[in-house]
C-alpha cells in the first residue's frame, strides 16, 4: 500500500553544536587574545573585553544542544533548544519558500493553508539542495528566491 510516495522517514537531518569548526574557531580566538596580551603587552581589561565573544561559543560547546528536522508521510517537524519543537501536518502546508540571502546563507519559510508563516530556525535547516529534493519528493510546492534583501 502506498502512502503518496513518501516513506515513514523520508528525510531526517540533525546536528549538534559541538563541532570541530566551533572548537577550532574558539581556539584560534583564544590564541589571538594570548598573542595580543603577551606580544603587545595589552592590559588585563583589554584581554577581558576581547575574551567576551568567547563566552557564547564556550556555552554552546559545553551545552551541546541538538537541532533536528524531519519530513515524513505525516508532516514536517523541527526541534531546537532555543524555540522548542514545531510539527506541521503535510496537508496543512501550502508551500515552502527557500531564499538565498546576500551573505549566501539560506532561509526557509513554511506557509500554511491558513496563511500563517513559520520560519525554520537556521540551526535546524539542512543543506538546501537535499532539503529541496526531499520537499519535491514529498509533493510539496517549493518556491526558490535568490538574493532577497528582506
Amino acid at each position: 500500500m502506498s502512502d503518496g510516495g513518501v516513506s515513514s522517514t523520508a528525510y531526517r537531518y540533525s546536528r549538534t553544536a559541538r563541532t570541530p569548526r566551533l572548537t577550532v574557531a574558539l581556539g584560534l580566538w583564544a590564541v589571538g587574545i594570548l598573542i595580543i596580551s603577551l606580544y603587545f603587552s595589552a592590559t588585563v581589561w583589554i584581554a577581558v573585553v576581547l575574551a567576551l565573544p568567547l563566552l557564547p561559543g564556550l556555552w554552546e560547546l559545553w551545552r551541546n544542544p541538538t537541532a533536528m528536522l524531519a519530513l515524513d508521510s505525516k508532516g514536517l517537524s523541527w526541534r531546537n533548544a532555543a524555540s522548542g519543537s514545531t510539527d506541521i501536518p503535510l496537508n496543512r502546508i501550502s508551500h515552502i519558500r527557500l531564499d538565498r540571502r546576500w551573505d549566501f546563507s539560506h532561509r526557509a519559510t513554511v506557509f500554511t493553508d491558513s496563511g500563517k508563516r513559520l520560519r525554520i530556525p537556521p540551526d535546524c535547516l539542512p543543506p538546501h539542495q537535499r532539503f529541496e529534493q526531499a520537499l519535491i519528493a514529498a509533493n510539496l510546492r517549493v518556491e526558490r528566491h535568490h538574493f532577497q534583501i528582506f
